[in-house]
């Protein structure tokens, strides 16, 4: 192959060379230069989701989470919402549950996923009962399902790695916290990324909210989510937990199903959102410029961000 390569190197250099010792003469347009220009790259990431097909509201902005809550976007934040959730998932190679309500996108690089299980009111009387090392011995024992799923798909194995944050429940705002370490087969398990998973209780449910963030600024974009929430989610009226009342419907399971539950989702499908995220969050201009400009290297590149295994090379 690199000899064929080279033989045609040199059969076009020596073409050059007669044709320079010939009289120039007009030669008609070649299709390269008849070509429109190729089109400039994103100037800004607003404009880099729209080439990509997804709609972004950017703050400062209200923006609706399903039926049940809102949020107060800040200036500098950015949300895609019902109308580009297809479109966003669908570039990420990921299927929906159809509980998804929204995706909030931070300026430094951290991203917040949300859906809503319509569950029932979560009662919390196991609040002083989460305990941290069984909750993990639980999970851990719980992911080869999970890795078997991911395998069957062609994509590789998710290992939990221990707490980033032990499981911890809020009574005054009725928000169970926890986070947990996650590495892939892809480098033999070396690298390790950040889930964040906070529930947020209401009277008929749970807000699921994913945080995927670099390990490396974990902890900045964990308290920068933080007081996003605390200042900006709530629930609609009729819909807050403070709010239950006899005869509501009533969730079959308490807190520490929860993340167990959240834990299992983390690793079986939660993985790639961080390898994605972060590949994206990094290079979003290459990255959306490829995916307009390049159609068929999307496969190839999806492959890399979501853990596919990549294609075999060509012969």
């Amino acid at each position: 192959m690199h000899l064929t390569r080279c033989l045609l190197l040199a059969a076009c250099v020596a073409v050059t060379v007669v044709a320079q010792d010939k009289p120039k003469e007009a030669q008609p347009a070649s299709s390269a230069e008849t070509a429109p220009a190729a089109e400039a790259p994103p100037a800004t990431r607003e404009e880099a989701y729209a080439r990509a097909g997804i709609k972004l509201v950017n703050g400062p902005a209200t923006v609706p989470l399903g039926q049940t809550a809102e949020l107060k976007l800040p200036e500098g934040f950015s949300f895609v919402g019902p109308d580009s959730l297809d479109r966003f998932y669908e570039l990420t190679r990921n299927s929906r549950s159809g509980n998804e309500v929204g995706v909030v996108l931070a300026p430094n690089d951290w991203t917040l996923f949300f859906d809503y299980d319509d569950i029932g009111y979560v009662k919390d009387d196991d609040k002083d009962e989460l305990n941290a090392d069984k909750l993990m011995s639980s999970m851990s024992g719980n992911q080869e399902a999970a890795n078997e799923a991911r395998k069957q798909r062609g994509w590789d194995e998710m290992r939990l790695k221990g707490w980033a944050t032990q499981p911890h429940y809020d009574p005054k705002t009725n928000n169970l916290k926890w986070a947990i370490n996650l590495a892939s087969s892809r480098d033999n398990f070396q690298e390790v990324w950040i889930n964040g998973s906070i529930r947020l209780l209401g009277r008929g449910g749970v807000m699921n909210v994913t945080l995927v963030s670099d390990a490396t600024v974990f902890k900045q974009a964990e308290t920068e989510a933080d007081q996003l929430l605390a200042g900006g989610f709530n629930y609609v009226s009729g819909q807050k937990y403070t709010e239950f009342k006899a005869g509501d419907k009533v969730a079959k399971y308490g807190l520490a199903a929860l993340v167990l539950g959240g834990g299992v989702a983390a690793a079986a499908k939660m993985g790639w959102l961080a390898q994605f995220t972060a590949f994206f969050g990094k290079a979003w201009k290459a990255v959306v410029a490829a995916l307009v400009a390049v159609g068929v290297g999307i496969k190839k590149l999806m492959n890399k961000v979501t853990g596919a295994r990549p294609d075999e090379p060509s012969a």
